[in-house]
């Protein structure tokens, strides 16, 4: 559902993003998803080689050392550090609109949208670029790249009139995506991880991601043993609108829990394959902190 700005970031979790922000100062340059080393060459802080000096090079970088060791005027050069792009795929497709079948919890859509704005805040506090590409059964419209503070108010109202609905195309999302001349950076992918066409679709298209990859899933407690369904129960697809009849006993929900963390296992183990995270979000659990055990130790775990 699409909400106002103030409904979907109140004040009290925008002041949990600063202590959020404050955690994230500790990752060094290197171990975070911020500051990415360039192989351009040029002003900076780590030196790398010298060159001889040709007109128009900046007299400040003149390596007065080798000039009079060899009467040769050299330059130094250093490595540049460059902000990193981070991209959010974030999914709004009608299973992120769910709330939980049974006790509290926001809807997926909610947790996920403040999931974008609390790794966003951390981004371009450490002067990252952040665009956001949303998608349904189709991509959406997205949100150009941006920085700076201003750049974080026109997030949280774009996230605020963002609205969960239709039906999933993460697979072909993923696959456009990939298919974007983007500098490379951070892909973070907000998702239940649904498709029509399966665990295996799903994977092999994040195969073809070129960037890092951090896979977020927002999940409701006790969803991967819905234990509040007995007997003959009618399943409807909230997407396409397609049922099945099925009874529920012990021995179908252990099948359906069987294959519910076998599908987490899958997006974990191929995440962690591919240098990056995996993270559950439980949306009856405060955001934050869950977000903050990515920068454990000071170390961004993606």
């Amino acid at each position: 559902m699409s909400t106002t700005t103030t409904e979907l970031f109140d004040p009290a979790f925008l002041r949990a993003l600063e202590g959020l922000r404050v955690l994230a100062k500790n990752v060094p340059a290197g171990g975070r998803h911020a500051e990415q080393r360039s192989r351009a060459r040029g002003p900076g802080q780590e030196f790398t080689d010298v060159r001889a000096y040709v007109a128009g090079d900046d007299f400040r970088t003149v390596d007065w050392h080798v000039f009079l060791r060899l009467d040769k005027v050299f330059v130094r050069l250093f490595l540049q550090d460059e902000d990193l792009p981070v991209y959010f795929l974030l999914d709004q497709s009608a299973s992120m609109a769910r709330g939980p079948a049974a006790g509290e919890g926001a809807e997926r859509s909610l947790v996920a949208r403040r999931v974008v704005a609390a790794l966003a805040y951390v981004a371009l506090a450490h002067l990252d670029r952040i665009s956001v590409w949303p998608f349904a059964a189709a991509p959406l419209r997205p949100l150009p790249g941006g920085s700076g503070r201003a750049a974080f108010q026109r997030l949280l109202a774009y996230l605020a009139g963002l609205s969960a609905t239709g039906g999933t195309g993460l697979v072909e999302a993923v696959r456009q995506f990939c298919g974007r001349r983007l500098r490379r950076g951070l892909c973070v992918l907000v998702s239940d991880g649904f498709d029509p066409r399966g665990p295996d679709a799903v994977l092999a298209a994040l195969r073809q991601v070129p960037h890092r990859l951090l896979l977020v899933r927002p999940v409701h407690a006790g969803e991967e043993r819905p234990t509040h369904l007995r007997g003959e129960v009618r399943a409807v697809d909230c997407e396409s609108g397609q049922h099945v009849d099925v009874a529920v006993d012990e021995a179908l929900l252990d099948r359906y829990e069987a294959a519910y963390r076998a599908f987490a296992q899958q997006l974990a183990e191929f995440a962690e394959r591919r240098g990056g995270g995996y993270l559950e979000v439980r949306s009856d659990a405060p955001l934050v902190p869950q977000v903050a055990t990515l920068f454990r130790h000071g170390v961004l775990t993606a």
